[in-house]
């Protein structure tokens, strides 16, 4: 999907829809964030010279290569986004989107929601709608003039 992305929709669709930049730059940071995560965990296995210690240094080389690569290329579709649009609209729908593609990506590569109770995952899934609900609000009130005197006016209108 990444490869369809980059070579055929974004250079036909990218510069008018912001989300063909978006989505570019999101799943690759769902590549990003579990390679740092991956090199810190093959990072102990080399420095305590366990067995497997080998096949941990070739693991990290590999996730420094998939790291690099996938920063590169994220960095360069991030500056063709903030060229065709808004910064703070590609900054609120990016935070949103790339979230939730890490959290998604790191639950399926390393099983972290295994352990979490149905109690716990709905906080988590408040948490995370109540701060992007705010994003959106704070985006889309930004240039709307407001302060605590006007509460008290009535808002009448007469012809």
């Amino acid at each position: 999907m990444l490869l369809l992305l980059i070579f055929w929709i974004a250079p036909a669709h990218g510069p008018t829809n912001i989300m063909v930049y978006i989505s570019i730059c999101s799943l690759l940071g769902s590549f990003t964030v579990p390679s740092t995560k991956g090199i810190g965990l093959a990072a102990q296995d080399i420095f305590h010279n366990n067995p497997s210690s080998q096949r941990a240094l070739y693991l990290c080389l590999v996730l420094l290569a998939v790291l690099g690569c996938s920063i590169i290329i994220q960095f360069r579709y991030i500056n063709k986004a903030l060229e065709c649009f808004d910064s703070s609209v590609f900054g609120a729908i990016y935070y949103v989107v790339f979230t939730t593609l890490v959290l998604l990506a790191s639950a399926i590569l390393f099983r972290e929601w295994s352990n979490v109770g149905v109690i716990d995952f709905l906080g988590m899934a408040c948490g995370f709608t109540t701060v992007s609900i705010g994003i959106v609000l704070i985006q889309v009130f930004k240039e709307f003039n407001f302060n605590i005197g006007d509460l008290n006016k009535p808002n009448m209108k007469t012809d």
